[in-house]
């Protein structure tokens, strides 16, 4: 850990960098260059703790435009995001989204502080890196911003980012967004699924989400299942999950005309009604009746 970032190896050349209880970002290393999937969310600077893990000039790539993944890309001099969320990146979030989501944040910091007695005697849940704790000191909803940078180039589908002696190949994946990318490493097999897979809920609810770009999405990373070592994501406690969730999110997915039924009314990180269908290992957020236009 070294301040608010929680830094841990996971393989060779690979680490996650968390801000506990938001987002976690990945840093890949290669022999020439590293790639820095995500900036997270800008509460303080990134780039230092970068500098301390690898000398090399470092390549942002954004998996989309939402700003808990895009809050310190104006630390960084070459940033990279599909190009349906290029223009996101030119303009900052609204102020009373933010203020929105550090509303729920405190809430989760107040379910944390009623739980961890017990999770540290009975469920051992808990980490460094799921571990909620207060924000970093002078962050509060009315100074946290989250600076524009645009961006200076763009991924497709099928793109290989060669970082020296490591190539990381794109995957676009629409559906949480319509800019939605995962990236795999081709000398690990690791995928890193950005918010196309998630341990905890999925979201594909938020207004330019698409549950049925999301369906033939999750199918396609099934189809890799065999080819991935583990999937990397960015959201909730466990990060890092066996390729078998694959399969299962891909089966939830085709499986939402029935099991929908089974949905129970909830928010989401800003506070915006949903409904969300429970399964095994995650769930999915579906937009509430009243929020789906008929």
């Amino acid at each position: 850990m070294s301040g608010w970032h929680r830094i841990a190896p996971v393989a060779n050349g690979v680490w996650s960098i968390t801000e506990a209880g938001h987002v976690t970002v990945w840093l890949i290393v290669g022999s020439d260059r590293a790639l820095l999937l995500d900036t997270g969310m800008g509460f303080v600077p990134l780039r230092p703790v970068i500098e301390e893990i690898t000398p090399l000039p470092v390549t942002v790539v954004n998996t989309h435009h939402h700003f808990d993944h895009v809050g310190g890309n104006h630390e960084f001099d070459d940033v990279l995001i599909h190009l349906a969320g290029a223009d996101h990146l030119t303009a900052p979030p609204p102020a009373a989204e933010l203020r929105d989501y550090l509303d729920q944040y405190d809430r989760q910091l107040q379910a944390a502080a009623s739980v961890r007695e017990i999770d540290r005697e009975f469920l051992h849940l808990f980490d460094a890196d799921s571990d909620p704790g207060p924000l970093p000191s002078g962050v509060d909803g009315d100074t946290w911003r989250i600076r524009p940078r645009a961006a200076n180039g763009s991924v497709t589908d099928g793109d290989e980012l060669d970082l020296g002696g490591r190539a990381l190949r794109v995957l676009h994946t629409p559906g949480h967004t319509p800019d939605g990318i995962c990236l795999i490493d081709t000398k690990t097999g690791i995928l890193f699924a950005g918010d196309t897979v998630s341990s905890g809920p999925i979201y594909a609810h938020e207004p330019d989400s698409d549950v049925d770009a999301f369906t033939a999405s999750a199918a396609r990373l099934a189809e890799l299942k065999n080819d991935v070592s583990l999937v990397a994501m960015c959201h909730f406690g466990r990060v890092i999950v066996a390729p078998h969730l694959l399969q299962a999110v891909s089966d939830a997915f085709e499986s939402l005309p029935e099991s929908r039924t089974r949905a129970r009314r909830t928010v989401d990180a800003v506070g915006a009604g949903v409904d969300e269908v429970p399964f095994d290992r995650f769930s999915i957020l579906l937009p509430a009746p009243e929020h789906l236009g008929h």
